[in-house]
């Protein structure tokens, strides 16, 4: 099928599974954005090793054929390795939003978000931002209750002026509360296991721990976090309208942040120390004994999206051919595991927690 006809037919699919109210501008188009962001960027990145202070600036945006429009947002650093630990030249961000003068573009009804961007200025780190990318796209290809990304083509200049504008691939990442609402839920804010695994929609989980075997990622909990976060790692939990930590069952983990995975493969990152796991492209699974009942399905609504998966990667334009066939391959393997009962018993099953 013509990529542009695929990727018509699976925009006019979620506009037409979504309530009308939670179809957002934003995230109901797969066409990249072109944005201008103009801040004090020297400031900003020399100080966000160790802050994480906010930065006036202004976003120019081009949403269709349209003239771009300027906004004034706030920019903040976000995140803590690729922001704390020297990895990354450029942090990544978050975007604040001035609901009223947000209204009437692409950015209409947001307030914050998350903006990843491009780490280094290499080609290499590049291709992963593209594979982050695709990795949240792939589990939307499984669940709606997942975050929807949009992608940007983003030029960063100087608002002091001096110094090249310098211009990126990055995305945007939807907000919780936004995932939430669209599938008629509330995001649910819990300690470091205040939730118990029993109190997790096993399908739900189920799903989201496949989709961290099938990348390759170690790098999450549905049920913890790190001292003095709240829940969970990398992960955050819808559940019912109103429902509390205490009252909550059937609570559905969404996973976000893969860039510890195999799939994307970052220069800066390996496996927990914890697991005997030597690579990031050593999968292990790690979802919870209490959804061991629903993988068999699971692995039928993986086995049954196959095609979907491969043609996303296939047909992303922005992977060069060495990433395109190397990610293809490590897909490969996931769904040779899929394929074969007994591999599934050993690998998933017996491995569950």
């Amino acid at each position: 099928m013509d990529r542009a006809l695929w990727c018509g037919l699976m925009a006019l699919t979620w506009a037409v599974a979504l309530p009308a109210a939670a179809q957002s501008r934003l995230f109901s188009s797969d066409a990249p954005l072109q944005i201008v962001i103009s801040a004090p960027f020297p400031a900003l990145v020399s100080s966000a090793k160790t802050s994480t202070k906010p930065y006036p600036a202004s976003l120019s945006v081009v949403d269709g054929a349209g003239a771009p429009k300027t906004l004034p947002v706030e920019l903040r650093p976000r995140g803590h390795t690729r922001r704390t630990a020297g990895y990354c030249s450029f942090p990544p961000l978050y975007l604040k939003f001035d609901k009223a003068a947000a209204h009437g573009t692409v950015f209409q009804g947001q307030h914050k978000l998350k903006l990843v961007t491009y780490c280094r200025p290499v080609s290499d780190y590049e291709q992963r931002i593209v594979l982050e990318y695709l990795a949240y796209r792939l589990y939307n290809l499984m669940t709606p209750m997942s975050f929807r990304v949009r992608a940007a083509d983003v030029t960063y200049q100087n608002s002091a002026g001096g110094g090249e504008p310098v211009k990126r691939f990055g995305f945007l990442v939807e907000n919780i509360d936004d995932v939430a609402d669209r599938n008629q839920r509330d995001h649910l804010a819990a300690k470091s296991h205040e939730i118990s695994a029993a109190q997790l929609d096993a399908r739900a989980s189920a799903r989201a721990a496949l989709f961290e075997f099938m990348i390759g990622n170690l790098d999450w909990d549905f049920l913890a976090a790190p001292p003095g976060a709240d829940c969970c790692h990398n992960a955050l939990l819808v559940a019912a309208r109103k429902a509390t930590p205490a009252t909550a069952s059937g609570v559905a983990p969404v996973p976000y942040d893969f860039d510890y995975s195999g799939f994307v493969d970052s220069p800066y990152a390996g496996p927990p120390p914890s697991l005997p796991v030597t690579k990031l492209t050593e999968r292990l699974y790690r979802g919870y004994c209490v959804s061991s009942g629903d993988i068999p399905a699971v692995v039928e609504e993986y086995r049954d999206h196959r095609a979907q998966v491969m043609a996303l990667i296939n047909g992303e334009p922005r992977l060069n051919d060495g990433f395109r066939n190397k990610t293809a391959r490590f897909i490969d393997g996931f769904y040779a595991v899929l394929d074969d009962p007994q591999r599934v018993q050993k690998s998933l099953v017996g491995h569950c927690r």
